[in-house]
């Protein structure tokens, strides 16, 4: 009787897991539906508002070069200081970014996404970590103790706007920036990416002059370059930052639904195993219960 009371009790603990994971599963993708469709329709415009934002800083070194070739002269180089081959001068350090969660439940893509990010820092040892969400920042912590990195919190719902707008302001300080995060592609598949929000491209330390890959299409720029570069490294980075947050936080919950619906498709194999457990116990039972009936009319024939 105790066996099948623990059997019964175990059956009401999964059908409450299971309702559990089921509202989990309901939420997250009433989330996913709410910003797949803006993600995937200015994911095209983010990328190319990306690559242009790379070329035109290419095109602007590039002319710094031109112009240190043309006076070929070391006091002329001089002149034109490294900060000068990007206006985006910033605070002089490199940001590398991860955009995690304050939660888990959301597969490996979290850890996968982690491990690139650690992996760029060990070969950029000058580099600035700075990681959103508390599911990194107890990832890092524990990994690196006591090595410094900036915090932010992850914020939802109605402080998200002004805790963006914070971490955008901070990042904009940066002279370069670098993001790792999740990217949506389907929702079994979502990938761990790396984006250069900054648009720098590093210069060879072993050549005597920068190289630099030429821009894939020729601009002519009107009123002039350094606007231009200006109003991108401006306005465009913010919104560069704002979509990639957003591409992060749909991936996440893509993996999330994807994590929950393989929960209940366990929850379920383990039901359908306690519940023959329970015809088994029952069974039993009444296989005893007769076999007590049966001996004890035996007994009082015998009487």
């Amino acid at each position: 009787m105790n066996y099948l009371k623990s059997i019964l009790t175990q059956i009401e603990d999964l059908t409450g897991f299971k309702d559990i994971v089921g509202a989990s599963e309901e939420i997250a993708s009433m989330k996913m539906r709410t910003i797949r469709n803006r993600v995937l329709l200015s994911r095209d415009l983010n990328a190319e508002l990306t690559e242009i934002y790379r070329e035109v800083s290419i095109s602007y070194k590039n002319q710094i070069i031109q112009i240190m070739q043309l006076k070929k002269t070391d006091k002329a180089r001089k002149q034109i200081s490294s900060s000068q081959m990007s206006l985006k001068t910033g605070n002089g350090k490199h940001g590398v970014v991860y955009l995690s969660a304050n939660s888990g439940l959301f597969s490996k893509i979290l850890e996968k996404t982690y491990y690139e990010f650690t992996a760029y820092l060990k070969q950029h040892p000058e580099a600035s970590p700075i990681i959103i969400g508390e599911f990194g920042k107890n990832l890092y912590s524990t990994e690196f103790p006591g090595r410094p990195f900036l915090f932010y919190p992850s914020a939802e719902g109605a402080n998200s706007e002004n805790a963006m707008k914070k971490i955008t302001e901070d990042l904009a300080g940066y002279s370069s920036v670098v993001i790792f995060y999740a990217k949506f592609e389907t929702m079994a598949n979502q990938t761990a990416t790396m984006l250069d929000v900054s648009g720098q491209d590093t210069i060879n330390p072993n050549t005597s002059k920068p190289q630099l890959p030429t821009p894939a299409t020729h601009y002519l720029f009107e009123p002039s370059l350094e606007k231009i570069i200006l109003f991108f490294e401006t306005e465009i980075f913010a919104g560069i930052i704002q979509q990639t947050v957003t591409e992060s936080e749909l991936a996440r919950y893509a993996s999330r639904i994807t994590t929950l619906d393989a929960a209940r498709e366990n929850i379920d194999q383990q039901l359908k195993k306690t519940s023959l457990e329970k015809r088994f116990a029952i069974h039993r039972m009444m296989n005893k219960k007769q076999t007590e009936a049966i001996t004890g009319i035996s007994l009082w024939k015998l009487t």
